[in-house]
């Protein structure tokens, strides 16, 4: 048996607040005692980007106030399911979970957008990772919404073994979404 050598991935991600994750968790076992085995295979984040180098502090700070900024009554919300391709070396897998109701525009990120390889659209919080073969009907994510979330790096780690996925990750430094009220005041808006 030969397990591939991992190859890093990295990912520009938004990481929503403990409480969201502890939600979508549960929404995920229960997907597991579906019988849906990729429900633990990637954490409860957004993959918003894939990049080709870490985004700097800097980079990642003001990722969330363009963000914080793009928000409808500054909350993000989630709606319906829905499937988003995920690039793991090819093999054809998706991520399933709910949909983000925000959009991110080319051009935003102004010089961090050179590291951008590919943009999610759109943005999905992960809750099962999906294989382009299955088809059959899950049930509806939970909705949610949050104000509280963080824009990180995330490096993925995908392991391949007799045709079976596995995944290990690292979620770099969260950078916080500013406080938009504490962030007009600061800056005099």
């Amino acid at each position: 048996m030969k397990t591939d050598k991992p190859h890093r991935q990295l990912y520009l991600v938004l990481v929503p607040h403990r409480d969201i994750r502890l939600i979508l968790k549960d929404y995920s076992l229960n997907l597991f005692k579906h019988g849906f085995y990729g429900a633990f295979h990637i954490p409860w984040i957004a993959p918003l980007a894939a990049i080709s180098r870490p985004f700097n502090t800097d980079e990642l700070k003001n990722c969330a106030r363009i963000l914080k900024t793009s928000l409808k009554g500054g909350k993000f919300f989630t709606s319906d399911a829905a499937t988003v391709p995920f690039p793991l070396n090819e093999q054809g897998f998706s991520i399933y979970g709910p949909k983000l109701d925000i959009n991110l525009s080319p051009g935003a990120l102004g010089e961090a957008e050179k590291k951008i390889n590919c943009i999610f659209s759109p943005p999905v919080i992960g809750a099962l990772l999906r294989d382009g073969k299955e088809t059959v009907a899950l049930p509806p994510p939970p909705q949610v919404s949050f104000r509280a979330a963080a824009a990180a790096n995330m490096y993925l780690f995908p392991l391949f073994k007799n045709g079976v996925i596995g995944l290990k990750w690292k979620i770099g430094k969260l950078h916080w979404l500013p406080n938009m009220q504490n962030y007009s005041n600061s800056v005099g808006l």
